[in-house]
C-alpha cells in the first residue's frame, strides 16, 4: 500500500443515523482514494428523525459500533468526523460584497467576503453548520468558481448557508464524547452522500440527490459544481416499516424484515399473488399474507415521499437545473421499485447511487446504505488536501513575491 498523505493515520467517519450507527475506518492511499480497513455497524437506539432523544441509548450504540470497527481495523478510535441530519436543519442563500484590498484577489479577500455573506439574522437556538460558496464575481463580471489572482476592486459571493439546532448539535457531540470519540468536524449528511455517489459531470450540469434514511430523507441540488439547494423531508424508511406493522398487524421487527426481503412499491402483478409468513403482533404465532398486500401498503408512502420532493422542486422551478436527473441513495432507495416509481413521478432520469468503493475488504460496502459514511471520509480527505494546498500556496507565494518584488513594483 502507498504511503498515506495522513502519515499512516487512519481516517474515521461515524454516520449517526436513526436506524443504524455506522463507523468506517480508512487509510488514504492517494489524494483522492481511500482504502476501507474497518467497519462497525449496529442498530441505532436513542434517535428519532435524526435527533438524539435518549443519550444513554445513543452512547451505547456508538460505543458498540466503534468497538467493532476498532477490532476489524486494529487501531484505537478516539476522534472522527460525524454526519448530522434531522428536521432541525434549515438552509438559505446569502450574498456578500467586499472591496479587494490590493487590486488582486487573495485568499484573505475570499475569507472576508464569505464572512460578510454570513451577516444575516439567525433564528434563536440555531448555529451555522456550513457556509458553501456557490459562485464569485469580480466587479460584477462573469460568475467564477475560483477568483484568486483576478484583478478588480470589488469581490462578490453568493453562498449557501446551512444551520442546525444548537442543542441538537451539542447533544450529538456529547454522545460521541461520552462514547470516547472526539468530533473533529460535523457535516450535513446529504453533502457527504453527494461526494460519494455524484459524478463531476452530474454536479457540473445539474443534479439532485435524495438520501432516504431511516428518520428523514435529505435532498440536495447541485449545479455548476456548487450546492444550490438543500432540504429535509420528514418521510423516510421508518414510516414504511410502521405502515407495514399497522397494516399487517405484526411486530416492528418483523415488519422491517418483510420490508427488506419482500417489499415492492412500483406495481402489483400476478407474480406477487403468493403468500409469505408474517409474525402476529403478539409474536407467538405466524400468519400468511399476500405479497400484493405489501405493495398496497408501501406504494402510497413512497408516492407521498416523492410528491413532497416534487412539490419542492416545482415550487422553485428547480427541474430546469437538473438535466442529469435525480439520484436516489440511502437504505430507503433499496426498496424494490423506488427507481421506477420516482421516474414515473418526476418525469426525469433517475438512478440508484452506490458509493463505488474501489478499495475495501468487503464488497458489500458498495451499497447506498454506506454512501453517507464513505462520503464523510471523502470530505475529511478533501478538507485535508485543501488545507495542504492553501498552506503550500501561501508559502510559495510569499517566496515568489520576495524574489520578484523589485521588477513588479513598476506595475503598482
Amino acid at each position: 500500500m502507498k504511503r498515506s498523505i495522513f502519515h499512516n493515520e487512519p481516517i474515521i467517519a461515524i454516520d449517526v443515523g436513526t436506524t443504524k450507527i455506522c463507523v468506517l475506518v480508512a487509510q488514504a492511499i492517494s489524494a483522492d482514494e481511500l482504502e476501507i480497513i474497518g467497519i462497525g455497524k449496529t442498530p441505532s437506539e436513542g434517535l428519532r428523525k435524526g435527533i438524539v432523544v435518549d443519550i444513554n441509548k445513543t452512547v451505547y450504540s456508538i460505543k458498540k459500533a466503534v468497538q467493532d470497527a476498532e477490532l476489524m481495523a486494529g487501531c484505537k478510535i478516539d476522534s472522527a468526523i460525524i454526519g448530522i441530519s434531522g428536521s432541525h436543519i434549515q438552509s438559505i442563500n446569502s450574498q456578500g460584497v467586499v472591496p479587494i484590498k490590493r487590486s488582486e484577489v487573495t485568499q484573505q479577500d475570499i475569507n472576508n467576503v464569505i464572512i460578510s455573506a454570513q451577516a444575516i439574522p439567525i433564528s434563536e437556538g440555531k448555529q451555522i453548520l456550513h457556509v458553501l460558496p456557490q459562485y464569485f464575481m469580480v466587479d460584477g463580471q462573469e460568475r467564477v468558481q475560483d477568483p484568486i489572482g483576478m484583478h478588480g476592486v470589488r469581490l462578490e459571493v453568493q453562498v449557501h448557508i446551512i444551520t442546525g439546532s444548537i442543542s441538537c448539535v451539542q447533544n450529538l457531540i456529547k454522545c460521541c464524547q461520552i462514547a470516547g470519540v472526539q468530533a473533529t468536524d460535523i457535516v450535513l449528511e446529504q453533502l457527504a452522500s453527494a461526494l460519494a455517489v455524484l459524478s463531476s459531470d452530474e454536479q457540473q450540469l445539474g443534479v439532485s440527490i435524495l438520501d432516504i434514511g431511516g428518520g428523514t430523507s435529505d435532498l440536495a441540488l447541485y449545479y455548476n459544481k456548487s450546492i444550490f439547494y438543500t432540504s429535509v423531508i420528514p418521510v423516510a424508511g421508518n414510516h414504511f416499516t410502521n405502515d407495514l406493522a399497522l397494516g399487517l398487524c405484526t411486530t416492528l421487527e418483523d415488519a422491517e424484515r418483510v420490508k427488506k426481503e419482500h417489499g415492492f412499491v412500483y406495481e402489483i402483478s400476478e407474480e406477487f399473488d403468493k403468500n409469505i409468513l408474517v409474525e402476529s403482533i403478539e409474536g407467538t404465532s405466524s400468519k400468511k399474507i399476500l405479497l400484493t398486500n405489501l405493495t398496497r401498503i408501501l406504494r402510497p408512502r413512497a408516492q407521498e415521499l416523492f410528491v413532497l420532493v416534487n412539490e419542492k422542486l416545482n415550487s422553485y422551478e428547480f427541474k430546469s437545473f437538473m438535466p442529469s436527473g435525480l439520484v436516489l441513495t440511502g437504505g430507503g432507495s433499496l426498496l424494490e421499485g423506488m427507481q421506477e416509481l420516482a421516474q414515473e413521478t418526476f418525469k426525469i432520469p433517475v438512478r440508484i447511487g452506490n458509493p463505488g468503493i474501489k478499495y475495501s475488504l468487503l464488497q458489500l460496502l458498495n451499497s447506498p446504505i454506506y454512501a453517507t459514511g464513505y462520503g464523510l471520509l471523502l470530505h475529511a480527505l478533501k478538507k485535508h488536501e485543501t488545507l495542504l494546498k492553501n498552506k503550500f500556496t501561501h508559502t510559495f507565494s510569499k517566496r515568489v513575491v520576495s524574489r520578484m518584488k523589485s521588477w513588479v513594483s513598476d506595475f503598482f
